[in-house]
């Protein structure tokens, strides 16, 4: 089973875990470097006692003397220092010649066949000497081993001792220990700090889920607020509100659409109910009446048939179900056909249709929605066109654009309709048409058929002077 932790939860573990790895890496290289300065410290001393011991120390006929002022107190002090732990050896016998109280109980006397050993591997420089660390029952020692010669030729081994138990060992000892200790407390600090940091990072963040929750359809024009600090969270509560903004708009469209719908459907199959209720009432009635009452019901149902119709294809066209053909066509003759097809409509509303065309505007695109697209605007124009009104289809080219236009002497639209006439499920005030059909689909497709072609579409319309649609689409 996965636990499921808060994001406060993870901010604290996460901020937590990079604490305390960044505590560790900075423990352990401070570690490392206090180690080797101690070491390089302890070393630095040692090649300095050994240096100076060379300048004291005198063999005479195999005997180790030390010869200093011993009324000079910094001179008397050094070689103290320098001889408290030291020892020489002859390296032609390995015998121990002199060693130091302070080197004896370490149990560092050597045999002389090691005598030898060291002796091999040891120089005679005082800077440079060569240095060997042991254990002992009194902690670490470092020894320097390097050669000394008397007057006679003889070498001796000399090796001065500088203890590391109290230099190196026990101050990193107590440095390690303060690691041990801090670093529990620092990861303790650290939850409490994360915890107070993950609160106040996430307090915009919790506000702005409270505001969200306060929002729905009830009050869709509520927005989250936002604090101008320009942040991530102002980027995002923006975002939130355009899209509530569309939410908005797409509910009212939805309203309007739902309220135009009932509208619409309900005309029909009350025009149905109203035809089968006479003829149930009417036990004998002749062919005609029946022939006649049988083609209004099958007007109405048409009527339903052709309003499901656009809303399928709507509906599939929004969703990318249409896929469009992209070829070479010819806008004039297109026109032309459609035109022709309509004319006979046009008749039967007393409408007068005409066509004014130029040839040379050929498009890229797809001939069956192009045609789609014109026979819409032309439906739209026979509906808010009164008998004996007149529409104009007319074709021009300018430059690289073929420009389509469809103009009617109809009842024309109000300056407020005008920007929402495209939109999906929009309807004018019912009462400027005088057919009152539609569903306020058919321009919707018509828009949806300019987008996928690249095109622009715009309306001029005024109240009783006719409407005006414009389509403007690249040519090739």
């Amino acid at each position: 089973m996965q636990l499921a932790f808060s994001l406060r939860t993870r901010l604290i573990v996460l901020y937590t875990v990079i604490f305390g790895v960044l505590l560790t890496t900075i423990g352990l290289s401070a570690y490392r470097l206090l180690a080797k300065q101690l070491d390089d410290d302890a070393t630095g001393n040692l090649v300095e006692l050994t240096n100076g011991l060379h300048g004291y120390l005198r063999i005479d006929d195999g005997e180790p003397t030390l010869v200093y002022d011993d009324t000079d107190p910094e001179e008397a002090a050094f070689v103290q220092r320098a001889t408290r732990f030291y020892q020489v050896y002859d390296t032609s016998s390995g015998k121990l010649l002199v060693q130091s109280d302070g080197l004896a109980p370490m149990a560092l006397t050597f045999a002389p066949d090691e005598v030898r050993t060291l002796s091999a591997t040891a120089t005679s420089s005082r800077e440079n000497p060569r240095l060997s660390t042991f254990e002992t029952d009194y902690g670490r020692i470092r020894l320097s081993n390097t050669l000394i010669t008397d007057d006679a030729g003889s070498t001796y081994l000399l090796q001065v001792g500088f203890p590391l138990k109290v230099s190196v060992d026990d101050p990193l000892s107590h440095f390690l220990k303060l690691l041990l200790w801090t670093g529990p407390v620092g990861l303790f600090v650290a939850i409490i700090f994360g915890r107070w940091m993950a609160r106040l990072a996430l307090a915009p963040l919790t506000r702005l889920a409270t505001a969200a929750h306060a929002i729905d359809v009830t009050n869709p024009r509520e927005r989250l607020p936002v604090r101008g600090a320009r942040d991530e969270l102002d980027a995002v509560a923006v975002a939130f509100n355009e899209t509530l903004a569309r939410i908005e708009n797409v509910m009212g469209e939805m309203r309007q659409f739902s309220t135009a719908l009932a509208h619409e459907l309900r005309s029909p199959i009350a025009a149905l109910r109203g035809e089968i209720e006479l003829l149930a009432m009417k036990p004998q009635i002749d062919d005609a009446i029946y022939r006649q009452s049988a083609a209004s019901q099958l007007e109405e149902l048409d009527k339903l048939k052709r309003m499901i119709d656009q809303l399928l294809t709507l509906a599939r066209a929004e969703s990318g179900q249409i896929p469009l053909a992209h070829q070479r066509v010819e806008l004039g003759p297109l026109v032309t056909s459609v035109v022709e097809q309509v004319e006979a409509v046009a008749e039967a509303a007393d409408l007068s249709l005409s066509a004014d065309v130029v040839d040379g505007a050929a498009v890229n695109g797809d001939p069956e929605w192009l045609e789609r697209m014109l026979l819409n605007l032309l439906d739209n124009a026979f509906k808010f066109t009164e008998r004996g009104g007149r529409i104009v289809v007319r074709l021009t080219t300018e430059a690289d654009m073929a420009h389509l236009e469809v103009t009617d002497t109809g009842v024309g639209m109000a300056a407020d309709v005008v920007p929402h006439v495209m939109e999906r499920f929009y309807r004018a005030d019912p009462a400027r048409s005088p057919s009152n059909q539609g569903v306020g689909l058919g321009l919707s497709l018509v828009r949806w058929i300019v987008d996928r072609h690249h095109g622009t579409i715009d309306v001029d319309s005024q109240p009783g002077r006719g409407t005006t649609f414009r389509i403007n689409i690249k040519k090739i």
